[in-house]
């Protein structure tokens, strides 16, 4: 299968003049498991306007994007019995429907399988804070260095130097 994403973390594997559509696995990993998933009711959509959404475990929503201008074709309706079917096969069987893609122009914007890795991992890297963000500059950090007498009990590579941090005159380690 040949997907291509968009930045919602959702996919499309387009075929002659039409795409299937589904989310990533990536919705799951981070958000929880999908309990709920409202299907396009609509007939034809707009590129990036929602045409449904899901709900995961935590109660949040989020909505599932049109990743180009066209008419719903299929649906797959076994998620409206089965919805947990979209988080045991996000990317197969959990697919949400199969829309014609009018003008084949609007799928440049999509990603290629290695952009949207690099895309996910840039997300992940804004996600946490720099270390520059983490300590504050003005304020004074001693590091001692305290060595460690060796012990006859423990082998030659547990015998290591302990490294204490003393942040305002409290030790941490």
């Amino acid at each position: 299968k040949k997907f291509t994403y968009i930045s919602q973390h959702e996919w499309v594997e387009v075929g002659e003049n039409d795409g299937v559509v589904g989310i990533t696995e990536r919705i799951q990993l981070e958000y929880g498991n999908i309990i709920f998933i409202e299907l396009p009711s609509g007939d034809e959509y707009e590129q990036d306007e929602p045409l449904g959404r899901v709900e995961v475990t935590d109660g949040n929503t989020f909505p599932i994007y049109a990743p180009a201008t066209g008419e719903i074709k299929e649906i797959n309706t076994t998620l409206e019995e089965d919805p947990d079917l979209i988080n045991h096969s996000p990317e197969g069987d959990g697919w949400i429907c199969r829309i014609s893609i009018e003008s084949p122009r609007e799928l440049d914007v999509l990603m290629d399988a290695d952009a949207y890795i690099d895309y996910e991992e840039e997300e992940l890297d804004n996600e946490y804070m720099d270390e520059e963000d983490f300590y504050d500059e003005d304020e004074a950090y001693d590091y001692i260095n305290l060595p460690q007498k060796p012990s006859a009990t423990l082998p030659a590579s547990n015998r290591f130097p302990i490294l204490l941090l003393r942040y305002k005159g409290s030790l941490c380690h």
